[in-house]
């Protein structure tokens, strides 16, 4: 009986061992006094590191307390077979340190529902994005003669993706046509952007005036999701301060937030200087303007369009401070101005949020979250891999 009890330890052990042998540790922890739910990047070379033959198609996450895996997502962006992150979703609570584990030789067998999406729609040409809680698009070459650079909101009352669902539905002939323009149940594009900014784009200033590229010239889908769309597009040059300055923006959206974040690079020679540049927010009739160049954010607030029953809108951008020259509001936009060096990235956040989505309630719900999503970048989850 000894016996057998000692060989049960015995393999307990071994069990315990091979386990961690066969997993890597990572610890978040929340150095704020808020709840938070985001989505944790952990560079995949430090996992390669601590465990030098996992192999990336065969592994689970999960928390410590938990043996259910949650949802992850690589991303490789060169595409050149080897993923240079490992991202997942995180809720943490205020100060709070948890800890999840990387687990090898466990494929997932359950099928994901993404909470992501991103792609090209022909024949309008449009690049058009989402995730759990709005969806946004840019126009292409299609919509030349129509548009410019500004960004489309498309709100949505559902959690799940409706982008190719609504635009089939558009585009079908006759009484089957759905139009997105109305709302059907899953919610609508009310938004009209024209040749504004939109909800956050952005275009090079001067003297009051914006230098607006027009519409996207390439596009490269770098990842639809589970939990993040990543997409990047260039514009053809404008003619500015004597030089000739083309543009290349990056889009991520994550799963669970509202914004948009940017990265924009000018181009352009020479390469001396700074370029001033502007972000901005087209205004719908009957808003109201909020900004807080020491918290790093504008937004608007207004009723969504001329029904009341469609409910309220807000939009907003998020930039960090120290960004901010200054904050401008004309009959067209409320824009931010700040400065770009040519060839280095620049970093913005913007999108929208509306009252019948379930997730805000008013402007000062609206308002809140853009600042504390400023606060939350001042003070990121911090992420440690062992």
């Amino acid at each position: 009986m000894k016996s057998i009890f000692h060989l049960l330890i015995a393999f307990y052990c071994l069990t315990v061992v091979e386990a961690k042998e066969n997993c890597v540790r990572i610890e978040v922890t929340n150095p704020m006094d808020m709840e938070r739910t985001e989505v944790v990047s952990v560079r995949w070379s430090e996992i390669k590191k601590i465990m030098p033959e996992i192999n990336s198609s065969e592994i689970s996450v999960s928390e410590v307390s938990s043996e259910n895996s949650i949802m992850h997502q690589l991303i490789d962006e060169n595409n050149d077979g080897m993923p240079e992150e490992l991202l997942f979703l995180a809720n943490v609570k205020a100060n709070e340190k948890k800890t999840f584990y990387v687990k090898a030789g466990k494929k997932e067998t359950k099928p994901v529902i993404s909470l992501t999406d991103a792609r090209f729609m022909p024949p309008r040409e449009d690049i058009a994005w989402e995730n759990d809680r709005i969806a946004f698009r840019i126009y292409g070459p299609a919509l030349a003669k129509e548009v410019n650079n500004g960004i489309d909101v498309w709100t949505k009352r559902v959690r799940y993706l409706i982008v190719e669902k609504w635009y089939r539905g558009d585009e079908a002939p006759g009484d089957q046509r759905i139009s997105y323009h109305e709302d059907h149940g899953e919610g609508a594009d009310f938004f009209s952007v024209g040749r504004t900014l939109g909800a956050g784009s952005c275009a090079l200033f001067k003297d009051d005036s914006l230098y607006q590229p027009g519409v996207f010239e390439t596009y490269k889908i770098i990842t639809t999701g589970p939990i993040r769309a990543i997409f990047e597009v260039t514009y053809k040059p404008v003619e500015y301060n004597g030089r000739k300055v083309s543009e290349v923006k990056k889009y991520t959206l994550d799963a669970g937030g509202n914004l948009n974040k940017i990265d924009v690079t000018y181009i352009c020679s020479p390469t001396e200087g700074n370029l001033v540049f502007a972000t901005g927010l087209v205004k719908r009739a009957n808003v109201t303007s909020y900004k807080n160049k020491d918290q790093g954010w504008v937004s608007l607030w207004g009723q969504t369009n001329d029904k009341i029953e469609n409910g309220y809108l807000g939009t907003g951008i998020v930039m960090p401070a120290e960004m901010i020259d200054s904050i401008k509001e004309d009959d067209v936009h409320v824009l931010i101005i700040g400065k770009a060096k040519p060839g280095r990235e620049v970093t913005y956040y913007a999108g929208a949020g509306w009252t019948r989505s379930g997730d805000f309630n008013n402007a000062d719900d609206w308002n809140n979250y853009l600042k504390n999503f400023a606060l939350k970048l001042k003070q990121p989850l911090k992420v440690s891999v062992k």
